[in-house]
């Protein structure tokens, strides 16, 4: 099993509430696995972790700047979780291929939302576009291959889509919605968590000094 990738992360506040609910249970995670944390990532916390967050503030406005400060900076350092997984394509696709490489674009998604059957042409634009400068990675959740082959035949989609059959990554990236978008720059830093993909590609352009 592959290492996860040692990066810096920016921290990102999510903005925005994810408007599906994801369509995987809840499982345990192998111990050797390394979560990404809130405070490190940006990514979402775990419900136990928002029920543990004080319901006011307290902070004097110098505490408040502060905070705002180090959540801009990328200081502290992160597991960001590795992931190998089989493709529509037969493909076999790992995230350390490309982390350092390439600006990456990962979309979690699924067949049955409406919202990411809507960021489909917009998806296959950035893929004909950008696919020379970012790596797009799109993941099915919990779905059997033959349907996802079917509906990315049917809809005419021209990027490969990995599955995330158990809904594993998805867990490990706490995908709370569908879709949710991740851009990492070439630094390894995750510099966008969020479900709005104009948002993303924005943040992609920017870094491509577009």
């Amino acid at each position: 099993m592959k290492m996860a990738i040692l990066r810096k992360v920016m921290i990102i506040p999510v903005v925005g509430i994810f408007l599906m609910a994801s369509s995987c249970k809840a499982q345990k995670q192998p111990s050797e696995q390394t979560e990404v944390s809130q405070e490190k990532a940006g990514l979402p916390a775990s419900d136990e972790a928002q029920q543990k967050a004080p319901t006011e503030q307290k902070a004097s406005a110098e505490q408040k700047a502060s905070t705002e400060q180090s959540k801009s900076s990328p200081s502290k350092t992160m597991l960001i979780p590795d992931f190998t997984l089989q493709s529509i394509r037969n493909q076999k696709v790992s995230l350390s291929d490309f982390v350092g490489n390439k600006i990456i674009l990962i979309n979690f998604w699924a067949t049955w939302c409406p919202y990411c059957v809507a960021e489909i042409p917009h998806l296959n634009k950035i893929e004909k576009s950008l696919s020379g400068q970012v790596k797009f990675l799109s993941i099915d959740i919990g779905e059997k291959p033959e349907k996802v082959q079917s509906f990315a035949k049917q809809k005419g989609l021209l990027f490969d889509v990995l599955l995330d059959q158990q809904g594993e990554v998805a867990r490990r990236y706490r995908v709370r919605g569908t879709p949710t978008n991740i851009v990492i720059d070439k630094k390894g830093d995750i510099v966008y968590y969020g479900y709005e993909l104009n948002k993303a590609e924005q943040v992609i352009m920017s870094l491509l000094g577009k």
